[in-house]
């Protein structure tokens, strides 16, 4: 088989692979979203950010343990196109496809960047359905530079701004340690890309963060992975997060970027293994 043919047989394989979602298709009041969950136990962790197959590091070793979930937003990989994509809308969603899905809580609820303040926002509609929550590097505009900061991404989830108010294109492949994420999960990331996703944006990431304000948590157990990220603010925005629970701590995921998820999937593991434990 020539050279030109095997490259082409792969693609035909990582296409039909593609179109094959694992977990299910939920309807989610007039369309699907697609829902990941493996192991079994209480409570529920549902991850909220990035593309479901993002989280092949993390989801295996939390299904050693609990159920486990990831979902892709509507308009974005097997999800079918969605609502405007407001805060309100998302949280919806998400909360649609749990128990349209028939997964139970309580939940622990890992949100990654945007996804932190889904999860937040989820919290305070429905606090009996919370039982924990971890924030990974949570959405971050240095708020004297938001006006001036434009973010170009090639992720699903909107990078903190570094660059005070320079333009930054970063995505998972820019990541450090990105060789780590199966190959597999490469593709199909490349694969869902292509689709033109309904990313969120930093004009989203404003909006919420207005809304949520820094609505507390009370005693809900709480872990807040953060990164270096040096930028003005970036310290303020860790330490207002963990005054938001009576019951947190952070840990620092030094080696990461932004995706930590990719990079040092161990640290995200031991965040919700740590809020597993407080929450039983």
């Amino acid at each position: 088989m020539t050279r030109r043919l095997l490259l082409f047989t792969f693609a035909l394989c990582g296409f039909a692979a593609a179109q094959q979602p694992p977990g299910l298709l939920v309807d989610s009041g007039g369309y699907r979203l697609h829902l990941y969950c493996t192991g079994v136990g209480n409570p529920v962790v549902m991850i909220i950010g990035g593309f479901s197959f993002d989280w092949a590091l993390v989801q295996p070793g939390i299904a050693k343990q609990t159920r486990v979930c990831t979902y892709d937003a509507s308009g974005n990989a097997w999800s079918d196109p969605g609502p405007e994509p407001t805060c309100r809308n998302r949280v919806h969603e998400i909360h649609a496809v749990l128990h349209n899905g028939k997964i139970e809580g309580p939940y622990v609820l890992v949100g990654f960047s945007t996804g932190a303040l889904f999860a937040r926002m989820y919290a305070r509609d429905y606090p009996d359905e919370v039982g924990g929550l971890i924030l990974i590097d949570h959405a971050y505009i240095p708020p004297a530079r938001a006006a001036a900061v434009a973010l170009t991404q090639e992720g699903p989830d909107s990078p903190p701004a570094v660059l005070y108010a320079a333009p930054i294109e970063i995505g998972i492949e820019d990541e450090p340690g990105i060789d780590k994420l199966p190959a597999a999960a490469r593709e199909l990331h490349r694969w869902a890309m292509s689709r033109d996703p309904e990313l969120p944006t930093a004009e989203l990431a404003a909006q919420c963060s207005a809304e949520i304000g820094n609505a507390s948590l009370g005693d809900v157990p709480l872990v807040v992975v953060s990164t270096a990220n040096d930028a003005p603010g970036y310290a303020e925005l860790q330490k207002s997060l963990l005054a938001l629970s009576h019951r947190s701590s952070q840990l620092i995921a030094a080696q990461s970027f932004h995706s930590i998820e990719i990079s040092q999937p161990e640290i995200i593991i031991q965040a919700i293994r740590r809020v597993i434990e407080a929450t039983r």
